[in-house]
């Protein structure tokens, strides 16, 4: 009930009255709005103005750069033989991060997304618009043990920056 009473909500933002979102009360509301979202931009294939006023109201800090992050293309697909996928994304300070499904090696993730003070990190937001607007993004094919090693890398940590994992090919 309390879910669809958050998407009706949000629903009515997005499709009728239209304008900028209400603020959201719970981690809840802004997954079930940006479901919706990534619905729409699916749907048009494109950002439009709408949609990237309602993305900008559910994301606002992390907007700008993960648009820059997809715009300088920083990010790159890996797929294992056997299918599974990750994706390496370079971010401002040249770092790199290693991030799969809804993970991400960087410090923001470890310190805000693990807490449940935020959804995403701007590496994992970048990569779910960049496959809603280009599901055909090009990627390495690399063997199962290649693949692993992505993975299980240990993180090197320099100048007390976020952590840093391998550089992109």
């Amino acid at each position: 009930l309390e879910f669809r009473r958050v998407l009706f909500r949000s629903l009515q933002f997005l499709y009728f009255i239209g304008g900028p979102l209400p603020p959201m009360e719970s981690p809840l509301d802004i997954l079930t709005v940006w479901e919706a979202l990534k619905q729409q931009i699916a749907v048009e294939g494109t950002l439009t103005e709408a949609t990237m006023q309602d993305m900008n109201s559910l994301f606002q800090k992390l907007l700008p750069n993960a648009l820059e992050i997809i715009d300088k293309g920083f990010i790159h697909k890996v797929v294992a033989e056997c299918g599974r996928i990750l994706y390496i994304v370079k971010g401002k300070s040249q770092a790199q991060y290693v991030c799969f499904g809804s993970y991400c090696a960087c410090q923001y993730f470890q310190n805000s997304v693990v807490s449940g003070e935020s959804l995403f990190c701007k590496h994992i937001l970048a990569i779910q618009i960049r496959e809603l607007l280009c599901p055909q993004l090009e990627a390495t094919v690399v063997s199962n043990a290649d693949f692993s090693s992505y993975v299980t890398t240990p993180i090197i940590t320099s100048n007390n920056r976020s952590p840093v994992r391998r550089r992109m090919p």
